[in-house]
């Protein structure tokens, strides 16, 4: 038996045939707008905390970030014990799947959504249930509702979603929790809810309506933080006593919780992200609108097109500019995700767009 024969019998049946994570190229000469990062960088007060943390760094840290628990808890109007954080929303995902789902359980989540929630049941023997994306590519909520079995151990809802940016409203959030049994968990990922307007959920405000509901947000995105690898959990504190079974014990290290505290007061930076998001999404939809390309309207700080053949030597065209968007398929058809990034990204990236566009054209 040759090696890779070997050590394919050896690895767990359920992840033998996962597909690896592929980030893409990444080089600093490269305009990045692939990974819907937040490129007005890190905030100057999170910087200073993350600084001053280093040398704390021969210690381990607070087990469970009691401190970064603490300001969630004051910004959120309810209490610590409700909050768990962990290493990126990944984590947390590790953390859902290693302490409720069990082989055969079963769970719902969008057919085209963030990978992570299919992964984790399949890595943990469960059975992923895809819910067919509507006509404008938004997550499905009455799909949802009937995708929902006596074999369904969770849902997961991504609002508004990665990678479509579409989003939904309270009152379906309620129509899916209300329809949902209780003794399923629904976990709402809300990753992106900063850049969102006021007719988006905020899952934050009916946690105590539904014992069974919680809600993920992360510090990656509108936060400036992703390489900090920062996330975080809220739920029932009863329920949340579960996930600390299985958290790895120092899941987050002493300058990351530093800095994603810190991140909370500096709302200044905060404003600054959502406002050149939300200005230069306009300045997106204007160019597209005015060159007939196709997208969809989006509560994120990312814009999706959904342009099939052409995707792929699109992408090409753009990174021998310079410029890194992210390709991804849907129904066996490319679709590109560009991230909003700082005005002088952005123009850039429309200076070049047409010309590679067109060229992507007659490839396909």
């Amino acid at each position: 038996m040759d090696k890779k024969e070997l050590f394919y019998s050896i690895a767990r049946p359920n992840i033998r045939d996962l597909e690896e994570y592929d980030p893409g190229p990444v080089s600093p000469e490269l305009v990045r707008i692939s990974s819907n990062e937040n490129n007005l960088g890190v905030s100057e007060k999170a910087m200073e905390a993350i600084i001053n943390a280093v040398s704390e760094c021969n210690r381990y840290g607070d087990s469970r970030c009691d401190g970064l628990r603490e300001k969630l808890a004051r910004k959120y109007g309810t209490s610590p014990d409700r909050f768990v954080i962990g290493n990126g929303l990944d984590g947390v995902f590790t953390m859902l799947g290693r302490a409720f789902i069990r082989p055969d359980d079963e769970v719902v989540c969008g057919e085209l959504t963030f990978s992570v929630y299919a992964e984790m049941a399949e890595i943990m023997g469960g059975k992923a249930v895809r819910v067919p994306m509507t006509e404008d590519m938004g997550l499905d909520v009455d799909g949802f509702i009937r995708a929902v079995t006596d074999k369904t151990r969770m849902v997961v809802f991504c609002n508004p979603n990665n990678p479509t940016g579409t989003a939904v409203g309270a009152g379906e959030i309620r129509k899916m929790l209300d329809a949902v049994p209780e003794g399923v968990l629904f976990v709402l990922d809300e990753a992106y809810i900063e850049f969102a307007d006021e007719s988006v959920a905020d899952g934050m405000t009916l946690l105590d309506e539904y014992p069974n509901l919680m809600v993920c947000r992360t510090f990656s995105k509108v936060y400036g933080l992703a390489g900090l690898r920062v996330g975080w959990i809220a739920g029932d504190a009863e329920l949340m006593r579960y996930l600390y079974k299985v958290r790895e014990p120092y899941v987050v290290s002493v300058p990351a919780a530093a800095g994603a505290e810190a991140a909370i007061d500096d709302t200044g930076f905060l404003t600054r992200s959502v406002d050149t998001a939300r200005n230069e999404k306009k300045r997106f939809y204007d160019f597209f609108r005015s060159n007939g390309i196709k997208f969809i309207s989006s509560q994120t700080n990312f814009i999706l097109l959904p342009l099939g053949d052409i995707s792929a030597p699109l992408r090409d065209g753009l990174l021998k500019e310079g410029i890194i968007v992210r390709l991804l398929r849907f129904r066996g058809s490319g679709i590109i995700r560009i991230t909003v990034g700082l005005p002088e990204e952005n123009t850039l990236l429309m200076e070049k767009f047409m010309k590679v566009y067109d060229a992507a054209c007659r490839v396909a």
